[in-house]
């Protein structure tokens, strides 16, 4: 999972898959952080994407490097009010700090995948490394 991580923290910005009634929807996305094996990610309630989150609870978020190594996470998303949490995302993210200014804002939603799958693939030739998590 040591790989995992890293690969996230240096290519935040990816892709998240959701499901929109019935066919795949992809954006571009923010991977916020890990903490205690939960990956977070956040939203706006105003948003058709969070629409889609609560009557289809599940996601995979992939990311690429300049080297072109992937790695994806999927699994099924929780939301979570922890104003600590929200905090921490706002303080570790100015982008998102910029759009919700505060951990008690209304709009603002915070969601995790706790249990789920990481892969890591690249070009090498060799299998991809599945994680579970």
């Amino acid at each position: 999972m040591k790989d995992v991580l890293s690969l996230l923290s240096e290519n935040s910005s990816g892709a998240l898959a959701t499901v929109d009634n019935g066919k795949p929807r992809v954006r571009p996305w923010g991977f916020m952080m890990e903490k205690n094996g939960k990956f977070y990610f956040c939203t706006a309630n105003t948003k058709d994407v969070f629409k889609q989150l609560q009557k289809t609870p599940y996601v995979e978020f992939t990311s690429t490097s300049k080297d072109m190594v992937t790695v994806r996470l999927s699994g099924e998303i929780t939301f979570t009010h922890d104003l600590a949490i929200k905090q921490e995302i706002l303080h570790n993210n100015p982008r998102v700090k910029g759009i919700y200014q505060t951990e008690d804002n209304p709009i603002f939603e915070v969601f995790y995948i706790e249990h789920g799958e990481a892969t890591i693939s690249d070009f090498s030739g060799q299998p991809p490394r599945l994680f579970k998590f």
